[in-house]
């Protein structure tokens, strides 16, 4: 049976269609039951074996699990001497998770705009809100679509990149995140990949970089009393993630049928989706399409049992009272809407959320 088969022969889902399901299957099964079974629970052989996985993934020479992709966020900030006072820029489109990171490194979030086009923090929002110096920028791929560096060095920033939405994709034959100076993963339960639960990574190609987050996310046996946490990934979780990661040319090719499957039965009705741009291989996490009222579809399509989302909850300006207009956010905000598409969505209920989708756009 072919990849794509065995997917679609999983039973459909016998009330409604949820947004994101992960895919998890006897191998996750065997891989955490071996961890069980030896008791080792601690980071060992298995968390070794999956950062020599994502180092791989994601182009690096060394990468470490982490506890979250928050705590990833923050310590790629703390071990790139961001801190008390220091300036990060974030697109206000985009995760709270952002936002935290940056307080949690006592640093001082400058919220932006997005380029209409990419969805991605634009760099020229950036110099208009700067009132100093700006030290980093956290540049999140967003939905699986690879941003361009190069702008935001131009500004003389150190970048951290988001790669929670995007392991997998390529800029110009480069991994995303082996550009940046430090590039963070997820995998939570609803990301590309999973490790079953709460989980992050960390992967550089700048020296020492690895070395220090790895440092800053243990406590025990320590010479110093610098401030850590305990934010290192265990066995268990680690396991799971490395067969995720084995695993990723499968779901992606999943998802690209699924997305092929859905522009071919709902662009004709005219809905638009962001466009790649010239020279990347995006991956596709999230089906986006925009169309003139997010909200009213969302609930239309809740109410026959399909659950489709805002792509971001709650734009960052609007948490935190950020100063200033905008307008891209907020355009972004109120026309996209992310429909369910996942490895586990089988093509019983692929072709439930189309003809739904039609009828609520009819």
């Amino acid at each position: 049976m072919s990849r794509r088969g065995v997917a679609a022969a999983q039973s459909p889902s016998p009330v409604g269609v949820p947004h994101s399901r992960p895919l998890l299957g006897p191998s996750e099964e065997e891989a955490a039951l071996r961890v069980l079974r030896s008791a080792r629970l601690a980071p060992g052989p298995e968390t070794a074996r999956g950062e020599a996985l994502l180092a791989d993934l994601s182009g690096c020479g060394t990468a470490v699990l982490l506890s979250s992709g928050t705590t990833a966020l923050t310590l790629a900030l703390r071990a790139l001497r961001i801190g008390p006072a220091s300036t990060v820029a974030i697109p206000s489109y985009a995760c709270a998770a952002l936002l935290h990171a940056v307080r949690a490194a006592c640093a001082v979030p400058l919220l932006c705009d997005i380029e209409p086009r990419t969805l991605a923090l634009d760099p020229a929002d950036i110099t208009r809100r700067a009132r100093g110096r700006v030290r980093a920028a956290i540049v999140v791929h967003p939905f699986g679509e690879p941003v361009a560096l190069e702008p935001y060095r131009d500004l003389g920033l150190s970048v951290v990149e988001d790669c929670a939405q995007a392991i997998g994709a390529r800029d110009r034959g480069s991994p995303v995140g082996s550009r940046g100076d430090a590039a963070v993963f997820s995998f939570a339960p609803t990301k590309v990949l999973t490790c079953g639960g709460p989980g992050g990574g960390l992967a550089s190609n700048r020296e020492g970089i690895v070395e220090e987050v790895r440092d800053l996310a243990g406590h025990d046996e320590k010479d110093d009393d610098r401030q850590r946490t305990n934010g290192l990934m265990g066995d268990l979780h680690a396991a799971v993630a490395a067969v995720q990661m084995e695993r990723l040319g499968e779901f992606l090719d999943r998802r690209s049928a699924l997305a092929r499957l859905y522009d071919e039965r709902l662009l004709p009705l005219g809905l638009e989706r962001p466009a790649p741009s010239a020279g990347t291989n995006p991956v596709v996490f999230r089906y986006i399409v925009r169309v003139p009222d997010a909200a009213r579809l969302i609930e239309s399509l809740a109410r026959a049992g399909i659950v489709a989302r805002h792509p971001v909850y709650r734009p960052l300006h609007r948490l935190a009272s950020g100063a200033g207009s905008f307008p891209n956010t907020e355009r972004a905000q109120n026309t996209l809407v992310s429909l369910p598409l996942y490895p586990a969505l089988t093509d019983t209920d692929a072709e439930r959320v189309i003809t739904e989708v039609h009828r609520c756009l009819s």
